[in-house]
């Protein structure tokens, strides 16, 4: 490594936080050297809790600014972390990149196609990195389920369900994020389409079909013995059914985030041998797998024959085997890896950031190119936008077209919103 990166981080809320543990991490383990010069957020209070919290985990206070302008002319910095909401992303990434500063975004890299292909195309003029700050492709549980598919050990893939179903009539997070231009599937489902890609590659062809289910939400807050409820209207969709199709294979979404009482969170790989059960993220749950027998077969009645043969149980995996799986940095951060582990949700989640953001720092300071660069962010945006797409046209479409922009009804009005486009 030649010299210390300097990095700026742009948005100090929960996300911005997260980040700096992250830096954190990093650090901690030896891996890697970087400096956080300063963050950006325009409001104050922020931007100082940010300065603060900085200052506690790396020993060094950041400068603070409310502004990127502002940034700009006092701080020296080779990289910028941008962790603002998705509508803001193309406006703080794109002079950063044409000036040649090396930008990763917080996923989704953008709302729409055309947001994407912003930032890719001011990355190829100023020759900096952009990369797509992903962490659940980075979890090790995807690691070791991406090595059990790509080594054939239960047959070639058949199909792949990702089912999400929660929610209720509570605001998601944030209120932006139920906003036309916010998009809370296209926010959420991003991680999962990424996971698809990450596993399969792209698809040809999608179907979706979409929905707006609860159109008013409730933030909710404890006030002395009561809870204090605030309605919100809601413009984006909570409800998506998608499939996505891989010549002989198909992999299907289902995200149902109106959905009050016991939730579901399931994501299944069918092979033709068996399956592979991945569980939650930062969850530490081991991988599991269900090889059928003959006999398995001859026990099944009417009332379980379409409910499986064998339930699964977690994958035998050595010592020595694993450390084939997970590359040196996965290891590093979580010692003793195997198959599962057991940390701390907020542990398990800055070292994950870290994972994506060493990723990022060592391009930036030797070369080479990020695992989820700006156009891999632009594909998890691009097949959740064609999803929703084929619900808004009523047929498959092709994700080409998506990424070719042939394909844009949906987009129309949040491109407009986000200044992507003009009325004449």
């Amino acid at each position: 490594m030649s010299y210390t990166p300097r990095l700026l981080l742009v948005g100090c809320g929960l996300m911005g936080k997260r980040h700096i543990g992250g830096i954190y991490e990093i650090r901690k383990s030896g891996l890697f050297q970087a400096r956080l010069v300063g963050v950006v957020d325009a409001i104050p209070e922020r931007a100082s809790e940010a300065a603060q919290l900085a200052e506690k985990m790396l020993g060094e206070r950041p400068m603070q600014f409310s502004s990127l302008h502002e940034a700009e002319r006092a701080a020296e910095f080779e990289a910028a972390d941008i962790c603002t909401d998705p509508a803001t992303h193309h406006k703080i990434a794109q002079p950063l990149l044409e000036r040649g500063v090396s930008c990763i975004v917080e996923k989704p890299l953008s709302p729409t196609v055309r947001g994407c292909k912003l930032m890719l195309d001011a990355a190829n003029r100023g020759g900096g990195i952009l990369a797509l700050a992903e962490n659940y492709r980075r979890d090790p549980a995807n690691r070791l389920a991406k090595w059990m598919i790509e080594g054939g050990e239960l047959g070639g893939w058949l199909a792949a369900a990702q089912i999400v179903v929660g929610g209720g009539d509570n605001v998601l997070l944030t209120p932006w994020r139920h906003k036309k231009s916010g998009g809370i599937l296209i926010d959420l489902c991003c991680h999962y389409t990424d996971i698809f890609l990450y596993y399969f590659g792209p698809p040809s062809g999608v179907q979706g079909s979409s929905a707006l289910l609860r159109r008013t939400r409730y933030e909710r807050r404890v006030r002395g013995d009561s809870v204090e409820k605030t309605s919100l209207e809601a413009e984006a969709e909570d409800f998506l059914s998608a499939c996505y199709f891989y010549g002989g294979a198909v992999a299907t979404l289902f995200v149902n985030l109106a959905a009050s009482g016991e939730g579901i969170w399931r994501r299944t790989v069918y092979l033709e041998e068996g399956s592979i059960d991945v569980p939650m993220e930062r969850t530490g749950e081991p991988v599991k797998t269900s090889r059928p027998s003959d006999s398995d077969y001859l026990t099944l009645r009417p009332h379980t024959v379409f409910t499986g043969q064998r339930t699964g149980t977690p994958y035998s995996l050595s010592p020595s085997t694993a450390a084939e799986v997970y590359d040196k940095e996965t290891r590093a951060l979580f010692p003793g890896l195997i198959n599962g582990y057991k940390m701390d949700f907020w542990e398990v989640d800055r070292k994950l950031i870290a994972l994506e953001l060493l990723d990022f720092l060592r391009c930036v300071v030797d070369g080479g190119r990020p695992e989820t660069g700006g156009f891999e962010g632009m594909l998890s945006v691009a097949m959740v936008l064609a999803a929703l797409e084929s619900s808004h046209l009523g047929r498959t479409v092709s994700l080409d077209g998506i990424l070719e922009l042939k394909t844009e009804r949906y987009q129309e009005r949040i491109n407009k919103e986000l200044g992507l486009v003009s009325d004449k």
